[in-house]
C-alpha cells in the first residue's frame, strides 16, 4: 500500500464536543465533490461521518485486494453505513479477516499499519475481547518507537500518519488517553507540526491535508480540541481549511508551487476530521438472530419495560396478544370506530395525551395496528408515551471489560427519518445515571466489578433497549423466580478461579395478592480459593423488577461477602406492589453475581 492511500480508514459516530472552528469548513461542498467521485470505502466513511443517509454501498459488496487492510477497509466502511460486515458482502469480512492472524499479530510479520487497522476494524463490530484484537493491540504497543511515534512497518521510522491512526486503535482497545504509550505517541505529533499548523508525512516534510486529516481525528480520539494545537495563529484545522479547492474538494498539497503532481485524494480523510470525527466512524452490533416466523417486539411502559421478546404474528397488534402469555401482562383492547384500539397493558392506561404508541423498524405507521401486516424482518416497539416523543438506542463498543476500561457509549434517537445523535442524553447505569455529551457520547468507566445494565430513560423520549454490561472477573448464577398473583376480590383493567454455588434454581412465591409478601432462604456458598463481593440484577416483570428485596434490601443495592468455603443465607422475599394491576403466573430470573475482592 503507498504511503499516499495509508492514511487508512477511519469515522466514528462517538460524539464528539462541538467546535465552533469547524463552522467555517464548507463539508457540504466537498460532499458534493464527493459524489462525483468513483464510491469507495474512504468516500463511504467520509458520507457517514458527514451525517449523509443513502450512502451507497454495492461497491462494497466484494473485496478486490488480498491483505489483512483491504477487508478492514470494507469493515469500517459496511459498519459506517449501518450495515452487516458478517453478511454484506460474497464473504463474511469479518472471518476472513480473522484468518490473518499470524504469530501473535494480524497479516504480515514486518508490518504495523495492517495491525493498526486490523485493532479499529474489529473495534466497530464489538470484537475488541478476540485474541486476533488482543495480540494486535499488543504487537502495536511493542513496536512504538522511542520518539513516541509509530511507523508503517516494525522497526521502521515514525511518520505522523501511523501514529495518528496508532493513538486511534490503542484508544478503542482500552489505553486512556492519559496512558504514557498515548502520551508519547501526541507528544510526537506536537514535535512533528509545522509552523503553518499542518503536519506533513515525516517531521519537517511540507503539511499535506491527509497528514492534517488524520492528525486532526487522533487528537479528537484523545478528547483534546485540536484548534489548541496551534502555531501563532495557525493550527491543523485552519490549514487543513487553506487546502480546500473551489470544487469543494482538497488539495493534497499547497497548489502554489505543485502543479505537476498534486491531486485531491485526501477529500475524504479531510471530510472526516472536519466533520469532528475519529475512527472508526460507526459500530454494527449484529442483532440476535430471528427464529424462522418470529418478529421481536419489545414493549416499553411507563415504569420500566413490560417485554422484550421474540414472537409470532402477523400484523403489530397480534404480537400484543400472542407475547402477552410469554412475558405475563394484562392488556385491553377497545374497539373504536377506526378498528381495536391498545387502551392498557400491563396497568398503564391511555389517558389525555399518553396512550400506547406502536413502531415498526422504528417508523410510525399511518395505519392502525391491527391493519399493519408485518414482512418478515420487521421489528416492533411498543411504548406508553405521548405523542411526538422519540424512540432512543445505544451503541456500545464493548459489553465485557475490566474496572476502568472505557466503553465507547452513543446515545442517538430516531426523528422519522434518521438517527440522530442524543445531546446530553440521561444514560442509566445499572442504579446510577450518567450524562453523555452534546453529541450523544459517553466514555463510560465502571469502577467496581459486577453486572450492570445499561439503557437510555430521559422525559420526552422513549426508554432505549437495554444492554448488559459484564465487569471484571465475574461470575453468576441465575434463578428462575415465579410467582402467582392473584387479584380476586380486586378490580382488575384488562482471570482468578473464582466460584459461586447457589442451593436453589427456581424460587416459587406461590399465590400472591397485592401488599402480601412471601420469602424463600437461599445458600450462597464461597466454592473458590478467594474472597468475594457478591451482588444481584433481576430481569423479567415488573412485580420482581418493582418488588424483590434480599435481606430487606432492595436488590439494587444487595451487597455481601464470602470468604473462601463460607456458606451464608440470603432471604429472599417478594411483595406484590400494591398498584400491581396484572393476575396470573409471573416469572423473572434473580442473578446473584460475583467478583474477587
Amino acid at each position: 500500500m503507498s504511503k499516499a492511500k495509508k492514511i487508512v480508514f477511519s469515522l466514528l459516530l462517538a460524539g464528539l464536543v462541538f467546535n465552533p472552528a469547524l463552522a467555517t469548513a464548507d463539508v457540504p461542498s466537498a460532499i458534493t465533490y464527493l459524489q462525483a467521485q468513483t464510491p469507495d470505502a474512504w468516500i463511504t466513511q467520509a458520507m457517514a461521518a458527514a451525517g449523509q443517509t443513502n450512502i451507497p454501498t454495492a461497491h462494497l459488496s466484494s473485496v478486490s485486494g488480498n491483505l489483512a487492510t483491504d477487508y478492514a477497509k470494507a469493515i469500517l466502511a459496511l459498519a459506517a453505513a449501518g450495515e452487516n460486515p458478517a453478511t454484506f458482502g460474497n464473504v463474511d469480512y469479518v472471518t476472513q479477516l480473522k484468518t490473518y492472524h499470524n504469530n501473535q499479530q494480524m497479516g504480515e510479520l514486518t508490518l504495523v499499519n495492517d495491525d493498526i487497522w486490523s485493532v479499529l476494524a474489529m473495534a466497530a463490530v464489538g470484537q475488541l475481547s478476540l485474541v486476533q484484537a488482543v495480540d494486535a493491540k499488543n504487537f502495536i504497543v511493542a513496536n512504538q518507537n522511542d520518539d513516541g511515534g509509530f511507523g508503517y512497518i516494525a522497526a521502521g521510522s515514525s511518520d505522523t500518519n501511523d501514529t495518528a491512526a496508532a493513538i486511534m486503535a490503542l484508544i478503542e482497545a482500552g489505553l486512556s488517553s492519559s496512558d504514557p504509550v498515548v502520551t508519547n505517541a501526541l507528544s510526537y505529533l506536537q514535535n512533528a507540526q509545522n509552523d503553518d499548523g499542518g503536519f506533513g508525512y515525516n517531521p519537517d516534510s511540507e503539511s499535506d491535508s491527509g497528514s492534517d486529516a488524520w492528525v486532526i481525528s487522533a487528537i479528537y480520539k484523545a478528547d483534546q480540541n485540536p484548534s489548541s494545537w496551534s502555531k501563532g495563529d495557525n493550527n491543523p484545522i485552519t490549514h487543513l481549511q487553506s487546502l480546500q479547492d473551489a470544487d469543494g474538494g482538497f488539495w493534497w498539497l499547497s497548489p502554489a508551487g505543485n502543479p505537476s503532481f498534486n491531486n485531491k485524494a485526501m477529500t475524504a480523510f479531510a471530510v472526516v476530521a472536519l466533520s469532528g470525527k475519529s475512527y472508526p466512524i460507526g459500530y454494527y452490533q449484529a442483532a440476535e438472530e430471528l427464529a424462522e416466523g418470529l418478529h421481536y417486539l419489545r414493549i416499553e411502559g411507563n415504569e420500566a419495560t413490560v417485554c422484550d421478546t421474540q414472537v409470532a404474528g402477523t400484523t403489530a397488534m397480534d404480537l400484543v396478544v400472542n407475547a402477552a402469555g410469554v412475558c405475563g401482562y394484562t392488556y385491553t383492547l377497545t374497539q373504536t370506530s377506526f378498528g381495536p384500539y391498545l387502551s392498557e397493558v400491563a396497568g398503564d392506561q391511555a389517558a389525555g395525551l399518553a396512550g400506547w404508541l406502536y413502531f415498526v423498524n422504528y417508523l410510525s405507521p399511518a395505519v392502525g395496528a391491527a391493519d399493519y401486516v408485518l414482512a418478515d424482518s420487521d421489528s416492533v416497539l411498543w411504548s406508553f408515551s405521548e405523542w411526538g416523543e422519540n424512540p432512543t438506542r445505544l451503541t456500545l463498543d464493548k459489553t465485557e471489560v475490566d474496572p476502568n476500561q472505557p466503553i465507547n457509549v452513543t446515545a442517538e434517537y430516531f426523528n422519522s427519518t434518521d438517527w440522530l445523535p442524543l445531546p446530553d442524553a440521561q444514560i442509566q447505569v445499572g442504579s446510577q445515571t450518567q450524562s453523555a455529551n452534546a453529541a450523544g457520547h459517553l466514555n463510560l468507566t465502571i469502577v467496581d466489578s459486577g453486572i450492570y445494565q445499561v439503557f437510555v430513560q430521559m422525559p420526552g423520549f422513549i426508554r432505549s433497549q437495554k444492554v448488559t454490561v459484564t465487569v471484571g472477573d465475574t461470575v453468576s448464577q441465575n434463578i428462575d423466580l415465579q410467582v402467582e398473583v392473584d387479584q380476586s376480590g380486586r378490580g382488575v383493567v384488562g482471570g482468578q478461579a473464582i466460584a459461586l454455588v447457589v442451593d436453589q434454581a427456581q424460587l416459587d412465591f406461590g399465590k400472591l395478592k397485592p401488599t402480601e409478601a412471601a420469602s424463600v432462604n437461599v445458600s450462597l456458598r464461597n466454592a473458590g480459593t478467594v474472597n468475594l463481593n457478591l451482588g444481584s440484577a433481576v430481569n423479567g416483570d415488573s412485580v420482581f423488577t418493582q418488588g424483590l428485596k434480599i435481606n430487606d434490601t432492595a436488590w439494587q443495592d444487595y451487597s455481601d461477602s464470602l470468604t473462601p468455603a463460607q456458606m451464608k443465607s440470603a432471604a429472599v422475599s417478594l411483595t406484590v406492589p400494591a398498584n400491581y394491576l396484572a393476575s396470573g403466573i409471573k416469572t423473572g430470573e434473580l442473578i446473584f453475581w460475583a467478583t474477587p475482592q
